[in-house]
């Protein structure tokens, strides 16, 4: 087996973005199509502003997340774009530069010795997260438009008849994680990396952590290998690849960022947004999306399960939640499920 090595200095990774970006209920997924628009000199430069951004609509306008989806287009180009917009959480390093003559604060109301204001901080202060994707295709507008949910309790029976077919058929494409598989994208945000074919994987931020504060700390494992979609092809004979990602990628970031083990939620969404095994390291402290029940499973758990039993989660009910809009739902009514 490859010796697994960390990458990199213990500095933050940098701020390079990808355009798998995720909404406040989901993981990361993109599509084929929709690669990385950066601005490099020389070279047309897409969305170095918003300035010849036309809105269609606002897809979702979530205050408890403080999260603005889009859907738009540019001046003079085919096609639609979705623009996710996200308050960035406050930089514990620069709250003396917040608390300081550089902050302006409007008053709302005053009564007796309570203040009600509005703080306006410098710019440099108040980062906001833009994530694009371009162009957008109508699922990934789905995706982001804000729908009520519903509980799906699907059954092996139900596995095999309706989300294996959708699987295969509809989901997103996976050309990006084979990018950062193959290093020929990303390979600069690479926190660790053990190759081994049959155990290993690359630990990655993931795209709702900026890297420069360590309470909404949030990184994803993705597995080497590509014959695994989900939880339910998880099987005893997977145990050895899953606690290679349970224990190295914990060490991974106890060693990069200095967070223990015991700070960590480390689990596997069902269903995921995007049909390629990976596992979610996220700090306890961060609120992320997709931890609820009907989404989250603890890896710990997973494991103790197949040990358990090695057909485990191909025999179990396996509950989740799905948005009332998307085409998978509506397979499962036409089950009436």
């Amino acid at each position: 087996m490859a010796e697994a090595a960390a990458k990199g200095d213990p500095s933050p990774p940098t701020k390079k973005m990808r355009t798998d970006d995720s909404s406040n209920a989901v993981d990361s997924t993109t599509d084929k199509s929709c690669e990385q628009v950066e601005a490099t000199s020389g070279e047309d430069e897409l969305f170095s502003s918003f300035e010849e951004f036309e809105i269609i609509r606002i897809l979702n306008n979530s205050e408890e997340h403080k999260m603005l989806a889009v859907e738009g287009r540019l001046q003079g180009r085919p096609g639609t774009a979705v623009v996710v917009l996200q308050k960035l959480p406050f930089n514990a390093d620069k709250i003396e530069e917040i608390f300081s003559r550089s902050t302006n604060l409007l008053e709302i109301f005053h009564n007796d010795i309570y203040y009600n204001k509005t703080a306006l901080l410098p710019s440099e202060l108040n980062d906001v997260r833009a994530n694009i994707i371009y162009p957008a295709e109508e699922k990934h507008i789905l995706r982001f438009e804000r729908q009520s949910c519903s509980f799906v309790d699907e059954t092996p029976q139900l596995y095999k008849e309706i989300t294996k077919p959708f699987i295969d058929s509809s989901s997103f494409s996976k050309e990006w994680i084979y990018n950062i598989l193959e290093h020929k994208k990303e390979a600069d945000r690479i926190i660790f990396e053990d190759p081994d074919a049959e155990t290993g994987f690359i630990l990655v931020p993931d795209l709702k952590w900026t890297g420069e504060q360590l309470e909404d700390l949030y990184l994803q494992g993705i597995v080497c290998r590509r014959d695994i979609t989900s939880l339910r092809d998880l099987r005893g004979c997977h145990i050895p690849l899953l606690k290679n990602m349970h224990d190295k990628g914990r060490a991974a970031i106890k060693e990069k960022y200095g967070v223990p083990a015991h700070k960590l939620r480390v689990y596997l969404h069902y269903q995921p947004s995007f049909y390629h095994l990976h596992v979610h390291y996220t700090a306890i402290s961060f609120e992320a999306p997709g931890t609820w029940a009907g989404k989250a499973h603890l890896l710990s758990t997973v494991i103790s399960n197949l040990e358990i039993c090695g057909q485990y989660y191909e025999k179990a009910v396996l509950p989740f939640t799905v948005k009332d809009n998307h085409p998978l739902r509506s397979k499962f009514e036409e089950k009436e499920c």
